[in-house]
């Protein structure tokens, strides 16, 4: 769907995403190095930018502020993608901390909580400059509406009880609360209604 997007467009989002989501509950019980967490966030992000720009919609800020994917909740990752990005080489140093991270991400199951006619934001991030201004916000509002347009939903997880509450001023609902006992992270699932 998203084709034309350049590698350098990519790399720039996954740069980032490797400064917004240095807090994030999953990748910080995944890495406590905050150096090679944030490596991980960025060559993780670049896979799944790279996987999302042949497969999913993209909604970009026009001032480049921020970006937010949409993923049909049907279609799973592949540990095979990993091999098809540019920087996969990367992830060989830092493959001890890919399999725990994918350990994680693989409990959550979007696709049996939120039902099959679901499209999952999957993510969205803005520039830490840029933030409580109403840019991911607009961004949400338009993939919202575009996929009411076409007769579907917008759902999503969330580990961060701050953007729970975030989402819920926007207009989702809480479907689904879990807690993963073993990294002690909450996990919210939510759809807009």
């Amino acid at each position: 769907m998203n084709s034309n997007i350049s590698n350098s467009t990519l790399k720039k989002y996954a740069k980032m995403a490797s400064e917004v989501f240095m807090e994030d509950p999953v990748y910080k019980s995944v890495c406590k190095n905050k150096w090679l967490r944030k490596k991980l966030i960025y060559h993780g992000v670049l896979i799944r930018l790279y996987d999302s720009a042949k497969k999913d919609i993209f909604y970009f800020d026009r001032q480049g502020r921020g970006m937010l994917v949409l993923k049909d909740v049907k279609r799973q990752y592949q540990i095979s993608e990993l091999m098809k990005c540019p920087n996969a080489m990367a992830l060989i140093f830092l493959a001890p901390y890919v399999v725990k991270l994918f350990g994680i991400l693989g409990q959550f199951n979007n696709r049996s909580v939120l039902g099959e006619d679901v499209y999952t934001i999957s993510p969205v991030f803005v520039g830490k400059e840029y933030q409580r201004q109403g840019v991911a916000a607009s961004l949400v509002k338009r993939a919202v509406a575009d996929m009411k347009e076409k007769g579907l939903k917008v759902g999503l997880d969330t580990q961060n009880p701050v953007n729970k509450e975030i989402y819920e001023r926007i207009g989702f609902t809480l479907v689904k609360q879990e807690f993963l006992e073993k990294e002690q992270i909450d996990n919210y699932y939510m759809l807009f209604e």
